[in-house]
């Protein structure tokens, strides 16, 4: 195999991987997901910040607005990027393992080009698209503007979407870490500057943000392409057949797995805006997204970790102990999970107005259907795995396809008669049926044991504690939510290690780690 630093063998692990290796694979996902749940909080948190900000700044009407570019950019990045991105920790893994035909300098150049050239072309498309829309059919007088500007963030993203896959692959979640807290604050930043001293418009918050998705990038490409001595990227390393099977692997994942994910996740956004107006969607967006920034920190981070973790298990050690480790994993995921839905559930209607302002009080009814929908969908890496390793993309594309097709026909029948409750119940119905459909599918190519019973008892544990705590110290905004946060996490944490064995066993594996921390006792 050829090196693409020209320095060892690519099988030869350096000393800090051999470290990771040699961790045992559950504690290895929990220091993983621990990085992405650090890094997810802490740019959670400038969220919360500019979150109340951008709420009140900006009309209801404005918010609505913005999140309609944001989906149409988040569409555009994924078409940009053509699934190229998920071939990359598959490749690399195979690579790494001496089981592949290509060498990295080869994934490296040939990944590079060929997303590069891709992001590029989709942000011209986009730009002169936007410009031959008549403006009727765009109803905003500022959309063709804004949209002109948000454009450029797309070829940044995909380029950035190349640089953060391979450090994925490779699990340096630190990194990934660190670079994801900067962006944020840099973000943070130069936002809050741009809107409080020059212009308080959507096109200089767009401004702003294309500014820090330029620095940001800038630092990443620095990082990344002098680690390991340096990365070589080379045209003439690109390599044709290489190009054409990513895209093989990676255009079915695209359509059928990225696109229609997008369009479920963010399709009702079209059918609230078209059927009753931007008013409705600020209100829906404002909840959903308080539910994102709820999932970035207890849901996102599980599935970001345990991918690279199953697919290294499966090259090096068999399907055995791959079956085993991510039966493990979903069962450790559900103990989180459930809690995250009966908590929102309880703290959301104090914690939406309090952030947002009063005016989106009445969306918070939708948040436990849409934060359930999200921690189901978050269960998809572990009970599909048979399929991402089978390299079985155009199943995993036929299932979301299919459920983004559901939900796109549950919006238009519920959105026009029951409003945004109508869209967060189709959330949660089309996730169930693709959480579903998925495990059916992949139990074809590994089977994953389902823990029905860690579910059942998670739920129990889970709604025990939400009906404790819905009447306890009402209507005082946040400190109902730091009141309820303080009483509900450890009165959960006593309910579930009573009943269920894996619970217990966490608790007396982390109580164990914090006397290690504490040191030895003093006599």
């Amino acid at each position: 195999m050829i090196d693409p630093l020209g320095t060892a063998d690519p099988v030869t692990r350096p000393p800090d991987r051999a470290v990771k290796a040699a961790q045992s694979p559950i504690r290895r996902l929990f220091v993983q997901a621990s990085h992405y749940s650090a890094a997810n909080l802490l740019t959670t948190a400038a969220g919360l910040i500019t979150f109340p900000l951008m709420t009140r700044i900006f009309t209801v009407a404005d918010y609505g607005v913005m999140n309609l570019i944001s989906a149409t950019l988040t569409v555009s990045v994924a078409l940009g990027k053509i699934g190229v991105q998920h071939s990359i920790i598959r490749y690399r893994s195979e690579i790494t393992a001496g089981k592949g035909r290509f060498s990295t300098a080869q994934l490296y150049s040939t990944t590079f080009f060929g997303m590069s050239a891709s992001g590029l072309a989709v942000t011209l498309i986009l730009i002169a698209a936007i410009e031959l829309l008549p403006a009727e059919w765009l109803g905003d007088p500022r959309l063709k503007g804004l949209f002109a500007v948000g454009a450029l963030i797309i070829v940044i993203q995909v380029f950035e979407s190349v640089l953060f896959n391979f450090l994925r692959a490779d699990q340096e979640t630190a990194v990934l870490m660190k670079y994801q807290v900067g962006k944020r604050y840099l973000g943070l930043a130069l936002v809050l500057l741009t809107l409080f001293v020059i212009s308080r418009t959507l096109t200089a918050f767009y401004w702003a943000t294309v500014a820090t998705e330029a620095l940001a990038i800038a630092v990443l490409a620095t990082v990344f392409f002098r680690r390991e001595g340096g990365i070589r990227i080379d045209r003439r390393d690109f390599s044709r057949p290489l190009y054409r099977e990513l895209l093989g692997f990676g255009i079915p994942m695209m359509i059928g797995y990225e696109m229609s994910g997008i369009i479920l996740a963010v399709g009702d956004r079209y059918v609230i805006h078209g059927s009753i107006g931007s008013t409705p969607l600020g209100l829906y967006s404002a909840a959903y997204n308080l539910c994102t920034y709820v999932q970035s920190i207890f849901v996102a981070s599980v599935g970001q970790a345990v991918m690279p973790l199953y697919i290294q298990m499966w090259d090096q050690k068999g399907p055995e102990e791959t079956a085993a480790f991510i039966a493990r994993s979903l069962r450790t995921y559900i103990l989180f999970g459930a809690p995250v839905i009966a908590g929102l559930a309880s703290v959301g209607p104090q914690l939406l107005p309090s952030l947002a302002s009063e005016k989106y009080a009445s969306a918070a009814a939708i948040l436990p259907w849409v934060i359930a929908g999200m921690v189901l969908e978050g269960a998809n890496a572990m009970v599909a795995a048979g399929l991402f390793i089978h390299r079985k993309t155009k199943h995993i594309g036929l299932v979301v396809f299919s459920s983004a097709i559901l939900n796109l026909v549950l919006n238009l029948l519920l959105v026009p008669r029951v409003g945004i409750m109508g869209a967060a119940i189709a959330t949660l119905a089309s996730y169930a049926v693709a959480s579903c459909a998925l495990a059916l599918v992949g139990r074809r190519f590994l089977a994953v044991k389902i823990p029905w019973m860690t579910m059942a008892r998670a739920t129990l544990a889970a709604m025990a504690m939400y009906l404790s705590l819905t009447h306890l110290c009402p209507g005082r905004h946040l400190l109902t939510v730091a009141v309820r946060a303080l009483v509900g996490t450890p009165l959960y944490v006593v309910l579930i290690a009573l009943i269920d064995p894996d619970a217990r066993n966490l608790v007396m594996k982390g109580g164990a780690g914090l006397r290690k921390l504490r040191g030895p006792a003093v006599s």
